[in-house]
């Protein structure tokens, strides 16, 4: 039997909190359900049988829609769950030589899934890559297959370039946080630019990842985590 993280933290969150009864248990479906990294296959008649409400679809993405991506093929990605799961700012951070790891990689990059840190203005946490929306409407399943696999070519051929100091420092002052330049470059000549096992491949993802352990740091102590049992996936938050 698979197991998965919960944040037990969740019941003292305003968001969860103003939620109906039948809503808290629809989130608790979703990220029990889902698979490991973080994609869920809704089926609302299923999911209206186990809760035992009758569920509407179009309800339900109205109001999960800045917790849930809604992607091209009727699947559902919940953004925040790799970051709490496997204790992980970005994708760039998991350790590829584990393989629990690299499923999860893999199957965000067949997604040209791009991260962007929790508090970013932008709605929801991540952006479909460009292109990867391109697929017409009733395309069959081989071509957008091979359309999917033709984005994360390109992602995969992107050449990463050492920013300059001013550059950093533009940076930052474009989205008004704390972080130093100084230190920053300094921190990453000293790593060779890698992070974790993993050459870098966005400083400004790694940027908001410092803003955004700057603004933990600044709110409540550390989150306290307890095991759930899951029927058959691995493990979860929220």
């Amino acid at each position: 039997m698979a197991k998965r993280y919960f944040d037990t933290d969740i019941w003292k969150k305003k968001w969860f909190r103003s939620l109906s009864p039948k809503y808290k248990s629809v989130w608790w479906y979703i990220i029990s359900q889902c698979d490991h990294a973080g994609f869920f296959e809704p089926d609302i008649e299923i999911m209206s049988i186990f809760i035992g409400e009758e569920l509407d679809e179009k309800e339900l993405m109205n109001i999960f829609d800045e917790r849930i991506e809604y992607l091209r093929d009727d699947k559902w990605f919940i953004p925040k769950f790799i970051q709490f799961q496997y204790n992980v700012a970005t994708p760039d951070e998991l350790n590829l030589n584990n393989r629990v790891h690299k499923s999860v990689y893999d199957r965000i990059e067949k997604y040209g899934i791009e991260f962007r840190p929790i508090d970013d203005p932008t709605k929801g946490h991540v952006r479909v890559m460009q292109g990867a929306s391109t697929e017409k409407e009733g395309a069959k399943d081989k071509d957008k297959d091979k359309e999917l696999k033709n984005v994360s070519n390109k992602i995969k051929r992107k050449v990463f370039k050492v920013p300059t100091e001013q550059e950093v420092e533009e940076y930052c002052k474009e989205r008004s946080n704390n972080v130093n330049a100084k230190k920053f470059i300094a921190f990453y000549e000293s790593k060779g630019w890698m992070v974790g096992k993993n050459k870098m491949k966005s400083w400004q993802a790694a940027v908001r990842s410092w803003e955004q352990a700057d603004k933990e740091k600044e709110q409540e102590a550390p989150k306290t985590r307890a095991f759930i049992q899951d029927s058959d996936r691995n493990r979860n938050d929220f």
